[in-house]
């Protein structure tokens, strides 16, 4: 597949010139994102199309080569969830800090272990954990089950930054929500 993208000389593939900010600029290494990426075959254990739509910019439902990358460049759904959930995160600290966050400094501040209200030390990226793991069903897809996360970034996100008495609560309530799954086997 030949690409040839805004004319670019490196062959290196950049946001789509409507979106402002592209995730996949800041996760993705120059190697990722060159132009022949996109004729290797996508990987068994991959990102799939669904958890880059959900973790994309503004332009999320539009055709652009950096997803098709993202694609290869993966190990799976969850790094790829998580980092799109830190995506989220960035734009908070932004807003807090009033001045532009880099993805860097929010993965700092993302995991690092403080007492986030509970009386114990954690981490926000222990609390992405908690969550995905609560969120995770098995489905029949085409006659095998599969596993399948049921969460969006922004759900994750927003359980992730609940007040303390909130936060437990709701993994209460994902317990039990995990409990009927099983109990009505609803593969």
């Amino acid at each position: 597949m030949k690409v040839k993208l805004q004319g670019e000389p490196e062959d290196l593939i950049r946001r789509c010139e409507d979106c402002e900010h592209c995730i996949f600029e800041d996760i993705l290494s120059p190697q990722q994102r060159m132009i022949k990426v996109l004729d290797r075959k996508v990987p068994d254990n991959h990102a799939h199309r669904i958890t880059i739509e959900q973790i994309c910019g503004r332009y999320y439902d539009g055709v652009c080569p950096m997803k098709y990358a993202a694609m290869r460049a993966f190990c799976d759904d969850r790094t790829a969830m998580q980092m799109g959930v830190v995506k989220n995160f960035v734009w908070d600290l932004g807003k807090t800090y009033k001045k532009k966050v880099d993805f860097e400094q929010a993965i700092l501040n993302w995991t690092k272990v403080q007492d986030l209200g509970r009386n114990r030390q954690e981490s926000y990226a222990q609390r992405y954990e908690e969550i995905w793991n609560r969120g995770i069903r098995e489905v029949a897809i085409g006659g095998k089950n599969k596993k399948k996360q049921i969460f969006t970034a922004d759900h994750i996100y927003e359980m992730i930054m609940a007040r303390p008495h909130t936060y437990d609560n709701l993994l209460s309530l994902l317990d039990a929500l995990i409990t009927e799954h099983k109990e009505r086997d609803a593969v």
